[in-house]
């Protein structure tokens, strides 16, 4: 689980750079919609992976609360 949980920052860390150049870019190209479509999906995609993080961390929470 805390494998799981290490791999889950890695790829949380990856997405919000992903997202925040992908925004950067929008806003040099001013509104290009193929670039606000792929900023969205990137947006979702962060949200989700940063929901299963904190679903992992709580599971390891209570793993580690029933042990003592």
């Amino acid at each position: 689980m805390k494998m799981l949980s290490k791999l889950l920052t890695l790829l949380l860390t990856i997405a919000i750079f992903a997202n925040t150049i992908t925004f950067i870019l929008g806003i040099f190209y001013f509104f290009d919609f193929f670039l606000f479509k792929l900023w969205i999906t990137e947006l979702v995609t962060t949200l989700v992976i940063a929901g299963i993080k904190v679903h992992v961390t709580y599971m390891i929470f209570e793993s580690e609360e029933e042990e003592i």
